[in-house]
């Protein structure tokens, strides 16, 4: 697999793909993305700082076509969908480009597409057990989108006290969405409690098959999750990607 980053303002997008056109592709794609988003936020400045669903009449680019809707199932405002769409898109220009097998990651936000298995790792800053777990994702569960929202780590909005919560969808928009959505549930000084909020806030948005809470050294999942696996303390690549992201301030739930 060929890895390349690449980074341009709120976008850092690690992508690991079997053809180097792809990964030309895809960053071509974010790239026309980002600039989509910023001109119409130009029009519709409600749609970067609404912290609601909007209602904005089409047809738009896919990009906004896709944070819309991710808002509007998760019932939150567009832009909480904005990093997973890009990986979203950035992803489907790599096969179109002709690639097999793609991950773009964009600050914690994952679009898996292809045909073999992948090993994703959940972070949650700095609290017992981050960086020990992961996914283990099979070919027959992709496409997929991983994403993560945090109240602890990281410059993201969030109204909640989570360490992280991982959401799994066939669509990143969607779980990025949806990832904010919980974690702003998960609120309380009883921890169990509080990741018992998130779950219950799970059930109320459609199109997510998983989601995994950790706050402290409490976990809570719910639905169908990718296989749990421990990683290996010892990866070189674990280490190094952790901490990047550690230094970028973001969460993370990096590919391996």
């Amino acid at each position: 697999m060929y890895v390349r980053t690449w980074s341009l303002k709120e976008t850092n997008l690690l992508i690991k793909c079997d053809e180097e056109r792809g990964i030309d592709a895809a960053i071509e794609a974010s790239l026309r993305a980002r600039y989509e988003i910023e001109q119409f936020i130009r029009l519709h400045p409600e749609f970067r700082w609404s912290l609601e669903p909007l209602k904005l009449n089409g047809p738009h680019q896919r990009i906004i076509e896709l944070m819309l809707r991710a808002g509007e199932l998760a019932e939150v405002g567009p832009f909480a969908a904005v990093a997973g769409a890009i990986s979203q898109v950035a992803s489907e220009a790599a096969l179109n480009a002709g690639a097999e097998n793609v991950v773009v990651e964009n600050g914690g936000d994952i679009a898996i597409m292809g045909n073999q298995d992948f090993r994703i790792g959940v972070f949650a800053g700095d609290v017992k057990g981050s960086g020990k777990i992961g996914f283990l994702v099979r070919a027959g569960e992709l496409p997929i989108g991983i994403c993560t929202s945090s109240g602890t780590v990281g410059h993201s909005i969030s109204f909640g006290k989570a360490d992280a919560v991982a959401v799994v969808a066939r669509e990143a928009s969607v779980a990025d969405a949806a990832a904010t959505s919980i974690a702003n549930a998960v609120k309380g000084e009883d921890v169990e409690s509080s990741i018992g909020f998130g779950l219950d806030r799970v059930g109320h948005v459609p199109e997510i098959s998983g989601c995994l809470i950790v706050r402290g050294n409490k976990i809570g999942t719910w639905g169908k999750l990718p296989e749990l696996i421990l990683l290996s303390p010892k990866s070189q690549e674990l280490s190094a990607i952790s901490k990047k992201y550690k230094n970028y301030g973001l969460e993370l739930t990096p590919v391996l």
